[in-house]
């Protein structure tokens, strides 16, 4: 769904357990992008086909929400391996304080999770927090980055003040 919004990096690493989905991007990307288009399917947390200290940014949309908090725990731990020093990440995840994605989770189609719990398993990482908040009910967000300077990427929250 968001795979455009990253063209402007050379090198995308895509990881996936569908395998249908190589062929879904692909075509969303001109042929001259196509050979820095790499994919992987993954079973579990499974990320080792991506190389060490090689993404400067990891995005995910609609996956953890998903997740047991074990399962989110060991990913955050499995992502510090791919990012560079100072790389960030963008995760969706299910904040359970809020009634829409609380509802998800009494269904049994979220697993329960909520700011509190993902702030602690982000810290507990080694992660620091830029930034979690909510899009709108059921799209709630953590921004976190690994410590370190080497990302030429800089992120900031920009906050309009009403003066």
């Amino acid at each position: 769904m968001f795979s455009m919004d990253f063209r402007s990096w050379r090198l995308n690493f895509f990881l996936d357990i569908l395998t249908n989905r190589e062929a879904i991007i692909r075509k969303k990307f001109p042929p001259q992008h196509q050979k820095y288009l790499k994919f992987y399917l993954t079973q579990d947390t499974e990320c080792s086909n991506i190389p060490q200290a090689s993404c400067n940014f990891v995005f995910s949309w609609d996956t953890f929400v998903f997740f047991s908090t074990q399962r989110i725990q060991q990913y955050l731990h499995d992502i510090k391996r791919v990012l560079i020093p100072g790389g960030h990440c963008f995760i969706q995840y299910a904040d359970c304080h809020y009634d829409q994605e609380l509802s998800y989770a009494k269904r049994g189609y979220w697993n329960y999770n909520t700011k509190t719990v993902m702030t602690q398993m982000i810290e507990d990482e080694g992660y620091e927090v830029v930034e979690m908040n909510q899009f709108r009910p059921g799209a709630s967000y953590a921004i976190f980055r690994k410590p370190g300077k080497q990302n030429p990427v800089v992120y900031k929250v920009s906050e309009i003040t009403l003066d």
